[in-house]
């Protein structure tokens, strides 16, 4: 699998997420500000939902940016003969199956749909990202639901 390839469709996907949550932000701040937002009675709400709306579109968005900012200066190494950390793409094999993991420090549960298959970002933090950091290829790790997975490959 191309790790460049991945990166740079990872970048792309961001940057397209980006965009909708910029397009919902302005929609949701446009409802709050609307003159049909305005309250008619003390129990009509409708104003302070868009503007609550708003608010949650705008700390995605900055969250995103935040993401994509790292992900953008990030430079992708090989992690070949190396042990996983932040950057390596990680091929597992969980139960028979074939999995494609990026190890990012945000973005985690994104996924890229390439050539070979779907790839997911897992960061440390999470269940799985803590599991394989530091791993190499070749050695088995037990997944947090007491599954067993082996490490296939490292790059």
């Amino acid at each position: 699998m191309d790790k460049t390839l991945v990166w740079h469709q990872l970048k792309e996907a961001m940057e397209a997420l980006l965009r909708r949550h910029q397009q919902a932000n302005r929609q949701a701040s446009a409802g709050a500000t609307d003159e049909q937002s305005r309250a008619e009675t003390k129990w009509d709400t409708s104003g302070l939902e868009a503007s609550y709306l708003a608010r949650g579109h705008a700390r995605q968005f900055t969250a995103l940016a935040l993401q994509l900012d790292e992900l953008r200066a990030m430079e992708p190494r090989s992690f070949k003969g190396q042990p996983i950390g932040i950057g390596a793409l990680v091929t597992l094999e969980l139960e028979g199956q074939t999995e494609y993991y990026f190890l990012l420090r945000q973005g985690g549960g994104m996924d890229v749909e390439v050539s070979l298959g779907r790839v997911t970002v897992v960061t440390p933090q999470s269940p799985l990202g803590e599991s394989m950091y530091g791993l190499s290829a070749g050695e088995s790790l037990t997944l947090p639901n007491g599954e067993q997975a082996s490490v296939i490959a490292v790059d």
